[in-house]
């Protein structure tokens, strides 16, 4: 009788990449191959999960290793059930990240994109994502998951591009996509617009300052605020009409430190009489509740940034300067002026770039959006008439909220690799 030698300790290594190899060349993971040979009913409904693609910025991680288990403890479970199973594998091309990290590669290179170029540097992109695809998928088929390779898809491929396309034209002729110039999540270091998701907010420990803003008609009012440097873009000053304080300025003229530009006065309920002064600057271009109190009263919205973060043309003799650099001398000439009053040591939260962790400016910018709460209603109806059920059940109030005060999505990016067509303008 011959003697059968088994190893003392289970080797992986030694059997599930034959194992899995063996499985692929039966197509046990196809539809097709399951319904041919028997081991799926055709009868039986077909049951279909498209993979959440990662992102080909880096390899995976434990929280894919975890999702892609649940996953395949479906697929598995179905397939043995004998119903047509079929999971369709992929990855995302995620253009601001897999971007971000490609740029950090050429920085430790002592190079960046611009002096590289468009046409070099997307191919500096592609040549990550061949690199990384190839080891995802690599990392995928050692934990055994059982897609259907065959079917396999990437983001940015022919097909799913026009798919891109036909849903962004069928939107737009749909009224829910349009072109506007309203205020954005702008990063200076990615230069490119981003969503509300995509913007941090952390404490940061600045300065709060106090200043003098000069009235036409003599005297002063006192404001304060965390960015001196916007004051240059200022269309107002606002005082809570409820404020006896300022009863009798409402109706006067301003006049903006370094630029002599006169604005009005006005009398808005947003400001907060017990913040600060009770006076506010109102700079619609660089601040979102600024530019909703400049829309109630018919303000000029100026916009006094380039897309990196240097001062335009609107701001004067600061034109040219970094931000925080134009912050410091503007504040500097204002204390010559003798407009200063204090600067006091203040925290307050501050949003960051998620994913280079740039200081966010709110900005003027023309960028496309979509309408949502015509598709938000909708959503809305369908948990309210139980045919969605959301579980655990005390989520529901979140997700009614998050619809219930939906604000149009910014889409467009201003991205060198990504998603992009001539004809729709992103650059």
């Amino acid at each position: 009788m011959a003697e059968i030698s088994m190893a003392k300790a289970y080797n992986p290594t030694e059997v599930e990449e034959t194992l899995y190899e063996w499985w692929e060349r039966q197509g046990y993971f196809r539809p097709e191959q399951q319904l041919a040979s028997g081991l799926a009913d055709p009868v039986q409904p077909s049951f279909v999960i498209s993979m959440p693609p990662p992102n080909v910025t880096g390899a995976l991680h434990l929280g894919h290793a975890i999702t892609s288990s649940i996953e395949d403890m479906l697929t598995r479970y179905h397939r043995m059930q004998g119903d047509p199973t079929l999971w369709v594998p992929g990855t995302d091309h995620a253009g601001i990240a897999t971007q971000n990290v490609v740029e950090r590669q050429l920085e430790r290179q002592g190079m960046n994109r611009h002096a590289l170029g468009r046409e070099r540097f997307v191919q500096e992109v592609w040549d990550w994502k061949h690199e990384y695809h190839t080891r995802i998928t690599g990392q995928q088929k050692r934990m055994g998951i059982s897609c259907d390779w065959s079917r396999e898809r990437f983001t940015l491929d022919e097909g799913l591009s026009e798919a891109v396309l036909e849903a962004f034209i069928r939107l737009y002729e749909e009224g829910l996509i349009y072109k506007g110039n309203y205020l954005v999540n702008w990063c200076p270091r990615c230069m490119s617009a981003i969503s509300d998701l995509e913007v941090e907010y952390e404490e940061v420990t600045g300065s709060f300052y106090t200043f003098r803003y000069p009235l036409k008609e003599g005297g002063y009012l006192e404001v304060s605020t965390t960015r001196p440097e916007t004051i240059l873009g200022d269309t107002a000053v606002a005082v809570n009409p409820d404020d006896p304080r300022y009863k009798d300025v409402v109706g006067k003229t301003a006049i903006v430190p370094a630029l002599g530009r006169e604005i009005p006065v006005i009398a808005d309920t947003y400001v907060d009489m017990e913040f600060g002064t009770g006076a506010l600057k109102v700079t619609p271009g660089h601040d979102p509740n600024d530019y909703e109190i400049a829309k109630r009263h018919g303000l000029p919205m100026i916009n006094i940034m380039n897309p990196d973060g240097t001062l335009n043309e609107q701001a004067g003799k600061y034109n040219g300067l970094d931000r925080y650099v134009a912050r410091k001398e503007l504040w500097a000439d204002m204390k010559q002026e003798g407009l200063v009053v204090r600067e006091k040591e203040h925290s307050h939260q501050v949003g960051h770039c998620s994913r280079c962790f740039s200081v966010v400016e709110p900005l003027l910018s023309e960028q496309w959006w979509v309408k949502m709460e015509p598709l938000a209603e909708p959503a809305l109806k369908a948990v309210r008439d139980g045919d969605i059920q959301i579980v655990p059940a005390r989520f529901e109030r979140t997700y009614n909220h998050w619809l219930e005060n939906i604000r149009d999505w910014c889409i467009s990016r201003q991205l060198w690799w990504g998603a992009s067509h001539p004809g729709l303008v992103w650059s």
